[in-house]
């Protein structure tokens, strides 16, 4: 990706004001570090799915991400990470447009602990979010994030819309950063709290009322 410069501005280079000379170097480590990180995405394989469950509609997913090695060193540089899943229902019309019934929004934390050496991550649950800390990244992501089973909805809800009707569950989830990580506490050129694209889905389904 090549970065716009305006016309007044020199090249990077070691040639020039000797001020320019001290701001410069630091203005291409930014945009290098800034347009030159490894790719990262969310992967939810296998996409998440509808179940009813003690008379809730909730979502099955599993979240896994495709470069865990750059992962564990923002954790390790001291980043936090957040891991929000949003869900909302509504009922689909087709004439006077779909109507919301209601939306759910949970966030796992996930950050390292330098005096333990674990990283420690919060995992969202029906009733309270649960802890969980490993030494070894791969196995904690797993242990945390393969099988989420979260409420969407009461099934009263469906049912007061009446029978046969058609809904959709709309997802979205994103990995972003809880705050700023601490190498940008004091310079915010071409940061983005994204740490991977986020992911959307739709989730078609009919409820019949019983």
């Amino acid at each position: 990706m090549s970065i716009p410069f305006n016309r007044h501005v020199k090249p990077c280079s070691g040639r020039g004001n000797p001020a320019a000379f001290l701001l410069i170097p630091l203005f291409c480590m930014l945009a290098s570090s800034a347009f030159a990180v490894a790719p990262r995405r969310l992967i939810a394989d296998p996409p998440p799915v509808l179940r009813i469950d003690d008379d809730v509609l909730t979502t099955e997913i599993s979240i896994a991400v495709d470069n865990e090695a750059d992962l564990l060193g923002m954790l390790k540089d001291g980043a936090i990470l957040e891991l929000g899943i949003s869900a909302s229902v509504e009922r689909l019309r087709s004439i006077l447009g779909n109507a919301a019934l209601g939306r759910r929004e949970y966030i796992s934390v996930i950050r390292h602990d330098p005096l333990s050496r674990e990283f420690l991550m919060s995992v969202p649950d029906a009733d309270k979010d649960r802890e969980l800390r490993d030494r070894n990244l791969t196995r904690l992501l797993h242990a945390g994030w393969s099988k989420l089973i979260l409420p969407v909805i009461s099934l009263e809800v469906l049912r007061d819309e009446g029978e046969d009707e058609k809904y959709a569950v709309n997802m979205e989830i994103t990995l972003r950063h809880a705050d700023v990580p601490p190498w940008l506490q004091k310079n915010f050129v071409f940061w983005s709290s994204e740490v991977a694209p986020q992911l959307n889905f739709t989730l078609p389904f009919a409820f019949g009322g019983r």
